[in-house]
C-alpha cells in the first residue's frame, strides 16, 4: 500500500511541475514577444501548401 501512495505522489508531483513549467513558458514567451525580443508570427496552414516539394 505503501508504494502505491509513493507512486501516486510521484505522478502528481510530476504532473504539477509539467503544468508550472508550461504555464512559465507561454509566459515568457508572451513577455518576449511584448518586450520585443521574439517575433509574434503565425503559420499559416493553408500557404504552406503553395510551396514546391523539395523531398526526394
Amino acid at each position: 500500500m505503501e508504494v502505491i501512495v509513493d507512486v501516486i505522489f510521484e505522478m502528481g508531483s510530476i504532473l504539477l511541475m509539467g503544468i508550472v513549467f508550461f504555464v512559465l513558458y507561454v509566459y515568457g514567451k508572451l513577455f518576449l514577444i511584448k518586450i520585443g525580443l521574439i517575433d509574434a508570427e503565425e503559420v499559416d496552414e493553408s500557404q504552406k501548401g503553395d510551396e514546391p516539394d523539395r523531398s526526394m
